[in-house]
Parts: structure tokens; C-alpha cells; sequence
């Protein structure tokens, strides 16, 4: 294959540059320059060798040496009266484009890459000539000028080159063909004379090869490759010649410098692209955060309340215990007192129960208008996200209510972990315990004194039945005795009672600040679950954010990779 180094580059370049517009499709980066004049073609255009010589020259089985195929019909006599333009496709066709121009197309792989135009015989019709030298000729990579070792001096052919412009002659080979026809020593008289008369006639001397078309042809077609013949055919000089043309050939590098040079506008455009979206991203970070931040301070707000909150709720602690010290001084009243003594009733229990139930109630009551607010709160904080998150990330966020379905399920688990929390620390409290021990030392007490009774009244009872003197007076005096010890138990109950409940009252006082203090914890954690919810209401945004994060990671290393390979081709070229 002709300049396989430059093939390599421009393959090369293809691909990066599809790659380029795919990444500045993606990045929404302006493309024009890489669109513009359609610069693109330029990598595809294949190359174009324009043969010229006289008829039966040789020109054809030139070409088909170069095909490695017999493409181009050779005979004794002029097969080609007509310009024949060789092209690529992958169905054989023929079309005749005019009197003087026929398109062949081939499905040969050479002519992918390189168009070859076969032309009428120098010596032939003139209106053809002018043809290619109007189109053809100025714009060829390379022209062979073909003429038969046999006869290299056909005035036609070297009048016609006479008659082309310098920019034409510089691109120019001569090919002396049928070289296989003539013996070594003939072939350097006939070079030494064409290198003088190409001096007189033009002014330079071209390179000049002597070529064997028919062995070429042989080589290529023999299995395995005829390396003998291949090397007699005089074609790997001519064809290393032509590599050197395809792969320092200005204008074609010109095209490739060109492209490479528009890929690089684009991916300089797509840089700033990837820059100007990794601020934006940057920017909409910093907003998530701000509104995230918003969110911490309101749950920090509304966990500091928690103080003021419960210093109402010491107070409903206060309110409730007026409560549990009724309940007490019904107990401990005279009669319960007695009853207590004849019946096993664990009133610790029952207070200790009763002042749960009322204060559960109480914190829960609290708990509910406290989620209200915290519910209210949150509605209006969101009323202010949805404008500016649509306004900045052109997302559509749903009302509080169709996000939440108003945190009713999120109030109830509020208000039934405070509640449970108001349990917990009135058990912790242990008033039961201090109850018990103060009761059991009443009730101890009391029975000393209930025993006295017992025991005059006993007393009183055996003595005035059996009649003993002074009668009845010996019973009476037992009988005032018992009065008195009873109502000295009255007294005591009384004034126990009092002890007790003085005791209660200030053990409550005392509770009020522990209580609330120990519902704190679960209160601002119960807050920060309520907030941990609120900010997963802004999960689409963190997943809009978090996607053109992801999308722009591969856009900025793809990027990193283009601009690498593009200066590896730019010094390559």
C-alpha cells in the first residue's frame, strides 16, 4: 500500500475527529468550524494519478500492474479512445459521462484511496487533451507520463508536455514501459537520452522508471508473490517513489493540518464548555448546599426551642403531680389506711401508673402541636425551594403535599417516641420505690398505734366482762384508753400522710428539671429524623446534580484524550 504512514495519520485524524463532534454533540459545544466548507471531504478525497502517453504506450498495462488486477483492457490495438476515470465501488459499472469521459467504477480496494484516469493517446484526438487539461491535470496528485521503450521519442507526447505550466511538470514522473523488452545496457542509453532531451525540452528532469507492466501484473497474480519477477519489473522503485509522493504530498498535508487545526478550534470550544458546565455544577453544588444548610438551621432552631418548649412542659409535669398528690392523699386517708392493713393494695404502683398515664398524655399532647408546627414549618421552607430550584436546575418539584402526604405518618412516629420517652423517664424517676419505703414505714408505724388500740380495747372488753373492780370503772378507763390511742393513730395517720405528701411534692419539684432534661435527647433526635425526611425531599435534585456530575467525568477525560492524540498528529504531520 502507497504512504501507509500517512493513510495511518489520516485514518487517525478521521477518527479523532468524529469522536470531537460526537463530544461537542454531547457537550453542546459550537461546531461550525469542523462543518464548515464541508473541510471533512478533504480526508476522504482519494488521491489522483493521471496517465498520459501515446497510444499503445503501455498505459493500460501500467495500471493494471499497479491494480494488481486485470482492470484496464490491453490490445494491439487503441482500446481507450476516451478519458476512463477509475473509481471505487463495490458493484462493477460503467457510465459515460460524455463523448470523452467514462467513469468506471471497480470494487478493487487500491482505488478506495487512490482514482486513477486513464487517458487517450497523446497522438489522438486534441478536443480529449484539452479535456484533461482543464480537468484533470490541475488537480492530480501525480501525472505519468508512459512512453514505450521501444519508441520514447513520440513527438506528440513530449509537444504536449512542452505546453504544461511548471506547477503541472513539478508533480510529474516519466515511465518507460515494456522495459522487459530491452536489455540493460539499452535501457541506460534510452535514460541518458531522455534525461538530456527533458533538460532541452523543459527544464528539469522528472524522475524516469523503467517499468515492465506485463511481469508486475504476473508477480502480483502468482502464488505465492513472485518476488523475482516483482523486482525485475522495475515497480518496487516506482511504487516506493509514489509512497514518498502520497506521504509528503504538501497539499494533502495541507488538508490534514487543516482539519487537525479545525478539530482543535472545536475542542477548545468544547473546553469551555466542559468549564463553563463544571461552574454551573460548581454553582449548583453551592445552591444544594445552601438549601441543605437552610434545612440543618431550621432542625438547630427548632432543637434549641426545646428548653423554652420544656419549660411549659415542667410546668405540665408540675400540673400533673397536683394530680398524683390528690390521688395520694386519697389513699392515705384514715379509712384506705385501715383497709390497707386488712387488703393488699400496692398504691406505689397505682400512683406510680396514674402519673405515667398523665404525664404520657401531657408529652404526647405537647409532641402532636409541636409536629404541627415542625409539619408547618417545613411547608412554608419548601414553598421557598420549588421557585428557586426550578429557577436554577429547571426542576419541576411537586407541592409539600404531594411530596409528603403531609408527614402524618412522620408526626405520629414523633409524638409516639416522645411518648414513650415520657414513660421512660418518669420510671427512671423511681418514685415507686421511695413510695414503698415511705409507705412501709408508715404502715409500720401506724400498726404500733392500731396494736395499742387493739390491745385497750381487748383490755377493756375482758375486764368489763368479767366484772373485775372497780367495776365498771376498770373497764371504762381501758375502753378511754383505746379512744385515745385511736385517736393518736388518727393524728399519725394525718400527720404521716403530711410527711408524705410534703416529701412527694418536693421529690416532684425536684424531678421536673431530670424530666425534661431526660426527654431532650429523644426530642431533638425525634427533630433531626423529622429534618433527615425534609432533606430526602430533595433527592432529585442531588440526582440531577449527581448525573451531570457523572456525565461531565467522561466528557473531561474523553477531552484529555483528544487533545493528546491531536498533538500527537501535529507532530507527526
Amino acid at each position: 500500500m502507497f504512504g501507509e504512514e500517512y493513510f495511518k495519520t489520516r485514518k487517525r485524524l478521521t477518527d479523532v475527529v468524529l469522536r470531537v463532534l460526537e463530544l461537542a454533540e454531547k457537550t453542546g459545544a459550537e461546531k461550525t468550524d469542523l462543518l464548515e466548507n464541508d473541510i471533512t471531504k478533504g480526508l476522504s478525497n482519494p488521491f489522483l494519478f493521471v496517465v498520459c502517453g501515446e497510444v499503445n504506450a503501455g498505459k493500460s498495462t501500467l495500471l493494471n500492474g499497479l491494480f494488481g488486477a486485470d482492470v484496464c483492457k490491453t490490445n494491439v490495438l487503441p482500446e481507450t479512445d476516451r478519458v476512463q476515470w477509475y473509481r471505487y465501488k463495490e458493484q462493477n459499472e460503467d457510465k459515460l459521462i460524455t463523448p470523452i469521459l467514462e467513469e468506471r467504477y471497480r470494487a478493487v480496494d487500491f482505488l478506495m484511496d487512490f482514482n486513477l484516469v486513464d487517458t487517450p493517446g497523446t497522438n489522438s484526438v486534441v478536443e480529449g487533451h484539452q479535456k484533461i487539461t482543464d480537468r484533470f491535470l490541475p488537480v492530480s496528485d501525480l501525472i505519468f507520463w508512459v512512453f514505450p521503450a521501444s519508441n520514447p521519442w513520440g513527438a506528440s507526447t513530449w509537444d504536449f508536455i512542452s505546453k504544461q505550466p511548471p506547477e503541472m511538470l513539478e508533480k510529474s514522473i516519466f515511465i518507460i514501459q515494456q522495459a522487459d523488452l530491452r536489455d540493460e545496457k539499452d535501457l541506460d542509453v534510452i535514460l541518458g537520452h531522455m534525461r538530456d532531451l527533458s533538460q532541452k525540452r523543459i527544464g528539469l528532469v522528472p524522475p524516469i522508471f523503467p517499468v515492465s507492466g506485463k511481469l508486475a501484473m504476473q508477480a502480483k497474480l502468482d502464488q505465492p508473490f513472485g518476488d523475482g519477477l516483482w523486482r525485475e519489473s522495475g515497480y518496487p522503485a516506482l511504487e516506493k517513489h509514489i509512497s514518498e509522493i502520497v506521504t509528503d504530498s504538501p497539499a494533502r498535508r495541507k488538508v490534514l493540518g487543516s482539519v487537525r487545526d479545525a478539530a482543535t478550534t472545536v475542542l477548545r470550544n468544547i473546553e469551555d464548555m466542559i468549564e463553563l458546565r463544571t461552574r454551573l455544577l460548581e454553582e449548583n453544588e453551592s445552591f444544594l448546599r445552601e438549601i441543605e444548610t437552610e434545612v440543618d438551621k431550621e432542625r438547630v432552631s427548632q432543637s434549641s426551642d426545646f428548653s423554652i418548649k420544656f419549660a411549659g412542659m415542667r410546668e405540665v409535669f408540675t400540673s400533673q403531680s397536683e394530680e398524683i398528690k390528690a390521688l395520694i392523699q386519697r389513699q392515705l386517708a384514715v379509712g384506705p389506711t385501715l383497709q390497707s392493713f386488712f387488703s393488699a393494695e400496692n398504691i406505689p404502683k397505682k400512683i406510680e401508673a396514674s402519673l405515667v398515664d398523665s404525664v404520657k398524655t401531657a408529652v404526647e399532647q405537647q409532641a402532636s402541636d409541636d409536629g404541627k408546627h415542625l409539619v408547618e414549618e417545613c411547608r412554608k421552607h419548601w414553598e421557598t425551594v420549588r421557585p428557586r430550584v426550578l429557577e436554577k436546575l429547571s426542576i419541576p418539584l411537586r407541592s409539600f403535599e404531594e411530596e409528603t402526604g403531609g408527614f402524618g405518618e412522620t408526626r405520629e412516629r414523633f409524638i409516639t417516641r416522645m411518648g414513650r420517652a415520657a414513660r421512660q423517664a418518669v420510671v427512671n424517676l423511681k418514685i415507686r420505690g421511695g413510695l414503698d419505703m415511705q409507705l412501709a414505714n408508715r404502715r409500720a408505724h401506724l400498726k404500733k398505734w392500731l396494736y395499742m388500740v387493739l390491745i385497750f380495747l381487748m383490755a377493756s372488753g375482758v375486764t368489763g366482762a368479767m366484772k373485775i373492780p372497780p367495776d365498771p370503772y376498770m373497764a371504762l378507763g381501758l375502753l378511754a384508753f383505746s379512744v385515745i390511742f385511736f385517736i393518736g393513730f388518727i393524728i399519725r395517720a394525718k400527720s404521716t400522710r403530711q410527711e408524705i405528701l410534703q416529701s412527694f411534692a418536693e421529690r416532684l419539684d425536684d424531678a421536673k428539671i431530670p424530666f425534661a432534661d431526660a426527654l431532650g435527647g429523644d426530642y431533638r433526635d425525634g427533630v433531626r429524623d423529622f429534618y433527615i425526611e425534609y432533606g430526602s425531599l430533595l433527592e432529585s435534585v442531588r440526582r440531577h446534580i449527581a448525573n451531570a456530575k457523572l456525565e461531565l467525568q467522561p466528557n473531561l477525560e474523553q477531552w484529555n484524550s483528544l487533545f493528546l492524540e491531536l498533538k500527537e498528529i501535529e507532530q507527526d504531520l
